[in-house]
């Protein structure tokens, strides 16, 4: 049996392309967002990392360990480094500058010379989220000291510790979801602000 063939018409594909333009259009706006929140939780869950590393440092180095949030863009972004807070040299020095021994570290207040650990924001394609750090009292902060027992404690320049760090992206004005990490004791939580956390555990109050 001879089969003659058949094309699409002129009419049919242009109903295909229109059709597959509008299914674009609904969809790109989620993309975007998802794609952006996808950003969001990737920097919390950064910094949120980092806090723990601090902590657990501080527990097996049996020294006081502080995390810095180090970004020096405005504003902030998820950069941090780890360093103990009081670093000593091979001889067993007092702080010096340059850690040369056990225990790399930061100077409060000064340019980082030396860290256990330190991650940048761009390492991870994640420069559009925008960090706040905030004390307990609601004052801006960026360092939190971590106790040999694993407890938040004084700050080597003094400076109260953070409590809490809001991670977003403020030019979402639909699909945003920011996060946020919380510092309690010796207690490091992310959560989700704008959820109850009586109704939901992901929530933050």
């Amino acid at each position: 049996m001879n089969r003659t063939g058949r094309g699409f018409t002129l009419i049919e594909l242009a109903v295909v392309l229109a059709v597959v333009a509008i299914l674009l259009s609904q969809a790109a706006p989620a993309f975007s967002a998802w794609t952006r929140n996808a950003q969001i939780r990737t920097a919390t869950e950064s910094i949120q990392n980092g806090l723990m590393l601090a902590r657990s440092e501080a527990i097996r180095r049996n020294r006081s360990v502080e995390f810095w949030l180090t970004s020096t863009a405005n504003p902030l972004q998820a950069d941090w480094l780890v360093g103990c807070a009081n670093p000593v040299n091979s001889n067993g020095a007092g702080p010096v500058a340059e850690a040369l021994g056990d225990c790399p570290g930061t100077r409060p207040g000064a340019a980082p010379f030396n860290w256990i650990q330190r991650q940048l924001a761009a390492d991870q394609q994640t420069t559009l989220p925008q960090v706040a750090a905030v004390d307990a009292n609601g004052n801006a902060a960026t360092i939190v000291t971590f106790s040999s027992i694993g407890m938040v404690t004084v700050n080597a320049d003094g400076s109260n510790p953070l409590a809490q760090i809001d991670v977003a992206i403020p030019a979402m004005t639909t699909g945003a979801r920011p996060l946020r990490v919380l510092v309690s004791g010796g207690q490091v939580r992310m959560c989700d602000p704008q959820l109850s956390l009586a109704a939901d555990p992901r929530g933050c109050q």
